[in-house]
């Protein structure tokens, strides 16, 4: 399987059970993309294996919208935990082209990335209050939809993993905007972080 992102869609999907493969194809056909991108269709995956399917989803959502579309379809059959799994492998720099996770210490992978990647967990665990990040990013950066999607979560550390699911569509003004936002709403943690 060719480049680094099809990899690691594959590493993913070939993990999963047969009916949870199965199920995922048929996840796939239903959910709404953004703007831009057109579903693809069942009959489209009906037969593919675990690389072809990886394959179909990199050429047909680009580099940046194919995670995003995996991690959406991923919840939505219950794998949230592979869901994660593939964020954490984007989050240490497994995409890296110039740099693989396996060969560089995570000290170092972690160099390169954007503060709110270097704090992921950091995030999640410590922003209580979601809502006025959300606000602030709401048309900018969110759509309607994923705005409503976060709003409905229960818990801020569910809110704030939905919201990280989005992420590996962002470019770096996306993530600059979440920073600021942070910066407005959650002045002493992010302080508190750049002190680390």
């Amino acid at each position: 399987v060719g480049n680094a992102v099809t990899r690691l869609l594959w590493n993913t999907l070939k993990v999963l059970e047969e009916h949870d493969f199965q199920k995922f194809k048929r996840e796939l056909s239903k959910i709404q993309p953004k703007e831009g991108y057109e579903r693809i269709e069942l009959e489209s995956v009906a037969g593919l294996s675990p690389a072809a399917l990886a394959t179909l989803l990199y050429s047909h959502y680009g580099r940046s919208h194919c995670v995003e579309v995996t991690v959406e379809v991923l919840r939505a059959i219950g794998q949230v935990q592979q869901a994660e799994h593939l964020l954490d492998m984007l989050q240490t720099g497994e995409l890296g082209e110039v740099r693989s996770w396996h060969s560089t210490p995570r000290s170092t992978a972690r160099t390169w990335l954007h503060f709110v990647e270097q704090h992921r967990e950091q995030l999640i665990q410590r922003v209580t209050s979601v809502s006025p990040v959300l606000d602030q990013l709401y048309g900018h950066v969110l759509t309607n939809e994923q705005y409503q999607s976060i709003r409905g979560m229960p818990t801020p550390q569910e809110q704030m993993r939905l919201l990280y699911s989005f992420m590996p569509s962002w470019d770096v003004a996306c993530k600059d905007l979440f920073l600021d936002a942070l910066k407005k709403t959650n002045n002493h943690l992010l302080q508190d972080l750049q002190g680390q």
